[in-house]
Order: structure tokens, then sequence, then C-alpha cells
């Protein structure tokens, strides 16, 4: 009788259970990758960290940023390139409104100038006729009618040229004739009231330029300003 023949041993199970273990091993605990468990247990590297690694798309990310940055700064400079030239140009009107300003200022007072020019010439003519009508009245209360070179003349406008150059140089002459009679007259009157003669010798100066009544009350000399008369 034949022994009973005994199963074959169970040699797949240590390639089952190295399966499992590799598997396992693979695994790690609980199904975590072993790799982890590596990592805890110093026998593994970490592999960089995907958010460490994000520098590139940070870059990427930026760029138009930076692009903007540039525009604006662009807008910026041109800003200020317009406001140099705004600048540049006020100040062009400015120096032409001051200059015309100026101008005006300077043609105004060239106005009042000659307005003041013609007045004083308006004033010396008639300072002139004054005294011509002052010295004709002398003259006609001394018996003389009138000026010899005016004598018959009576439509000045209606004489020619050339005698009309005759009679101012006729006139020149009478006037001359006449300024030192009148100088002569009035260096023998007194110089206060122009009437009468002088004849007073005022001291200590020695004066001889006042009549009697006006240097009785003269506190001083007309011609020594600041010193007082002696009696």
């Amino acid at each position: 009788m034949t022994p009973p023949q005994q199963p074959p041993p169970l040699k797949s199970e240590p390639r089952v259970l190295g399966s499992s273990a590799s598997s396992y091993n693979s695994l790690g605990l609980n199904g975590v990758p072993g790799s982890i468990w590596d990592f805890v247990s110093g026998s593994f590297s970490p592999s960089p960290s995907p958010i460490l690694n994000a520098g590139p798309a940070s870059s990427a990310s930026a760029s138009p940023n930076g692009a903007e940055l540039a525009r604006v700064r662009r807008q910026l400079d041109e800003a200020k390139r317009k406001i140099r030239q705004w600048e540049e140009s006020w100040q062009q009107v400015k120096q032409a409104c001051d200059a015309w300003q100026q101008e005006a200022k300077e043609a105004k007072e060239r106005a009042l100038a000659a307005d003041s020019a013609r007045q004083l010439a308006l004033q010396k003519k008639e300072e002139v006729e004054a005294q011509f009508r002052q010295l004709q009245e002398e003259l006609e209360g001394r018996g003389v009618s009138a000026l010899p070179g005016l004598q018959g003349c009576r439509d000045i406008g209606a004489i020619p040229l050339p005698k009309l150059h005759s009679l101012q140089s006729q006139l020149r002459l009478d006037l001359e004739a006449v300024d030192g009679v009148i100088f002569q007259l009035r260096a023998k009157q007194c110089v206060v009231c122009g009437e009468r003669a002088r004849g007073a010798v005022l001291r200590p100066c020695q004066h001889r330029v006042l009549c009697e009544p006006c240097a009785a009350g003269a506190p001083e000399c007309p011609y020594c300003e600041g010193q007082p008369l002696q009696w």
C-alpha cells in the first residue's frame, strides 16, 4: 500500500510575501509611499518644493508689471517734456509782454515829456509876448508910439520873407537896446520895491541896493543872507 502523497510545499507563499513585502515597501505604512518614510528616516533627500520652483512662473507673471511700469515711465517723461516746452513758451510770451509794457511805458514817458516841452514852450511864448507888451507900454509911456522896425507894418503875414528877416534883425537890435535901458534903470532902482531909487548904504556889507524906506524895515541885506544889518 502506497503511502499517501503529501501535498507539495507551498513555495509560492514566499513570492507572494515577497511581492507583498515589496508592495508594502513601495507603499510604506498604511499605503503611504515609502519614499516619504525614507525621507523621515534620513535615507532620502527631499525633492524641491513646487512652491519654491515657481520662480520662472513668478518672473513670467511679473514681466507684464515691468512693461506697465516702463509705459508709465515713458508717459511721465513725455509729460515732463511737454511741461518744459510749455514753460519755455510761457517765458517767451512773458518776455514779449514785458518788452511791450516797457515800450508802452517809454512811449508814455516820451509823450509826457513832449507835452511838458510843449507847455514850457507855450509858457515861454506867453512870457515873451508879455515882456514885449510891457516894453511897448514903457516905450509908449516915454513918447515912442511903436518900434521903428514895425512902423507901418499892420499885416505881418503879407510881408515878404526877406523883409521879415530884416525886421527880425532890426527887432533884435531894438530889443538889445531896450534891454540895456532896462538894465540901467533897474540898476538904479530898489531891489525890493522896484520903484524908488537906491539910496541907503547897508552896514557892514556896504551894499547900496535898497531905498531908504525899504532899508529901514529890512532885517538883512538881500545880497548877504544870514547877516543882520547894523544901524
